[in-house]
């Protein structure tokens, strides 16, 4: 009785939602995971519909066609998972595989007097289609919904466990689960209402997670180049210099600038210098490591930060970087474009204490020094020169590719 009252419940929760997420797929049609979401719940309420009209129906439907429609609405969640994540078509398949296979069973025992082993099968494939969802709720990489995928995939872990208890009552023990003990009742009841209620909200999360992360990207990075913009940079120094500060390890970081940028623009058009410097941020990325943090400052100019490393270590890396743009050609219409770079160079040398202006302003110094000094070479940052002050120049501040008006 308990288990029936729990199913009156789960169906009108379900009827709910397939309305709450109908509105939600309508919203933004095209969204693959919206839709298919939508289908699950679809099916759900399929299911909810046939068990209120129970008897009503003919057995094929309503002890047939019936017991499929909560796993075939797993088989859709998988769908709705395969849109969200990119992966996982095989398991969607094989979720597809296990609903055909088991349906000619269902219809073969409609007319049997006890339903006990039908519905006890009907636990064991939603248990099955479980094992599916949680695999690729879990075998999911994206960090922004992490949580909300590890909270899914373990509560669908434990419901699995009492599906194929009840499975194993009925089948090994020849008794009806929800007889046999209290316990299992009580435990069915409670994890078939989570289920139903936890399921949406997670999936949810996880979009909103996802949206959320994705607001965060674009706070922080560069639009055209992919990489980061003067806000991210900023929170990637002051990172590196945390850990820095921790740890020991020296810190260089690197102010490239692209030489006669203007000419370049005034050439070509500011299409073309889009070109060259999207060019020059897909070369920086294949040459740097991956745990190096390269960021747009301004219109032409690029930031490298290269944790862990001094001035020995960063000197020649840095010294192939300027033969690397200087060979480097960039295809634009049935043009050639061919840019140089100049690089001003500091490292923290131990300055437990050194503030995150005071390297770049070392820095752009150095730059200064290598523009003044012909272009298209390294320029480190030496005591000797100018102490450095607020990092405050004009020259600094966020531009856009035309905004350019200088011609270093």
């Amino acid at each position: 009785m308990l288990v029936d009252a729990t199913l009156l419940i789960q169906d009108v929760q379900l009827l709910c939602f397939t309305i709450v997420f109908g509105v939600l797929a309508w919203q933004r049609w095209r969204d693959g995971t919206r839709r298919w979401l939508w289908y699950s719940f679809l099916a759900n309420a399929a299911g909810a519909v046939f068990d209120l009209l129970g008897d009503r129906l003919p057995n094929w439907i309503n002890h047939g066609v019936n017991l499929e429609m909560i796993a075939l609405s797993y088989v859709l969640i998988n769908v709705a998972l395969y849109y969200f994540g990119g992966r996982g078509k095989k398991l969607v398949w094989a979720s597809f595989a296990i609903v055909f296979a088991t349906l000619p069973v269902f219809l073969a025992w409609s007319n049997h007097p006890s339903q006990v082993r039908s519905f006890a099968l009907g636990d064991f494939v939603i248990g099955l289609e479980c094992l599916v969802t949680t695999a690729m709720l879990l075998g999911g990489t994206e960090r922004s919904t992490k949580a909300p995928r590890l909270l899914m995939g373990g509560f669908l872990a434990v419901f699995v466990l009492v599906e194929f208890a009840r499975f194993c009552v009925a089948f090994l023990l020849n008794a009806d689960p929800d007889a046999f003990s209290h316990k299992l009742e009580v435990t069915s009841a409670v994890a078939y209402i989570v289920n139903t209620s936890l399921l949406p909200l997670a999936f949810i999360w996880m979009m909103n997670a996802r949206l959320e992360s994705d607001l965060v990207q674009q706070t922080i990075v560069d639009p055209l180049t992919n990489v980061l913009n003067r806000r991210g940079l900023e929170q990637a120094l002051e990172r590196e210099l945390a850990h820095y500060r921790r740890h020991g390890n020296d810190l260089t970081v690197a102010i490239l600038d692209l030489d006669r940028f203007k000419q370049l623009n005034d050439a070509y058009g500011h299409v073309a210098g889009d070109t060259v410097l999207v060019g020059l941020a897909t070369l920086l990325g294949r040459r740097l490591r991956a745990t190096d943090v390269i960021g747009r400052f301004g219109g032409e100019e690029f930031v490298l930060i290269l944790p862990g490393t001094d001035g020995s270590a960063s000197g020649p890396l840095l010294d192939e970087l300027c033969i690397a743009m200087r060979e480097n050609s960039f295809a634009f219409l049935n043009t050639t474009l061919r840019a140089t770079a100049s690089f001003g160079v500091t490292t923290t040398r131990g300055r437990k204490t050194i503030a995150a202006t005071e390297l770049l302003h070392e820095a752009d110094v150095a730059l200064y020094r290598a523009k003044n000094n012909g272009r298209d070479q390294v320029c480190f940052f030496t005591p000797a020169e100018p102490a450095p002050g607020l990092f405050v120049t004009p020259r600094q501040g966020l531009h856009t590719n035309s905004d350019a008006k200088h011609g270093r």
